[in-house]
């Protein structure tokens, strides 16, 4: 009996830390800040975050009742998750995205649900607004040369360094870094 009050207790305590809701910080389409709410955060997994706040927001009040935001009603929110801080930006008001680089160019990254979940990172250019987006497909995850030739191609010595492997696209890390390049050679 006393084996199974103490997993029962370490299941509650487990319970418990899971459905904490730490405060959030929201931008509205108007720059206004709101900072009264709170969100069930504590996001194992980055592409359940991605999935689950993609399309909208759902956040609760100082009384504990629920409201939803969508992409078209804001521009950003951001909360922390983990000890880590996490931002996701209104894309063209359709969709949140998570923000991964931010600089002179953004990234971002949207999931795509369906019978294959498919990862698309998306980049978004300070000067004319042109939003890039690319999807990495395969088993790999990884962005092919021709998806990076047809969303970079303004960017001729990004395009040389992929074609003769200088700059090689592995995982996220190797997005950012095709975003962090593209931003110094090209912006």
């Amino acid at each position: 009996m006393r084996h199974f009050c103490i997993l029962f207790f370490i299941f509650l305590s487990a319970f418990k830390s899971i459905a904490q809701k730490v405060n959030i910080q929201i931008i509205t389409k108007n720059n206004d800040t709101i900072k009264d709410y709170k969100i069930d955060a504590n996001y194992s997994f980055e592409n359940t975050m991605v999935l689950d706040l993609e399309n909208k927001l759902k956040v609760y009040d100082t009384n504990d009742k629920k409201k939803e935001f969508l992409p078209n009603e804001l521009k950003s929110f951001n909360f922390m998750n983990a000890d880590k801080h996490v931002e996701f930006i209104s894309i063209e008001d359709k969709v949140f995205g998570l923000l991964m680089y931010s600089n002179k160019l953004k990234l971002l990254k949207v999931i795509k649900p369906g019978y294959t979940k498919v990862n698309f990172y998306v980049v978004i250019r300070p000067n004319n607004g042109k939003i890039s987006y690319m999807e990495a497909m395969g088993l790999s995850r990884l962005i092919s040369k021709k998806v990076i030739t047809r969303e970079i191609s303004d960017c001729p010595v990004i395009l040389e360094k992929v074609e003769n492997k200088t700059l090689k696209i592995n995982g996220e890390e190797g997005v950012i870094e095709l975003v962090k390049t593209y931003e110094s050679d090209c912006f």
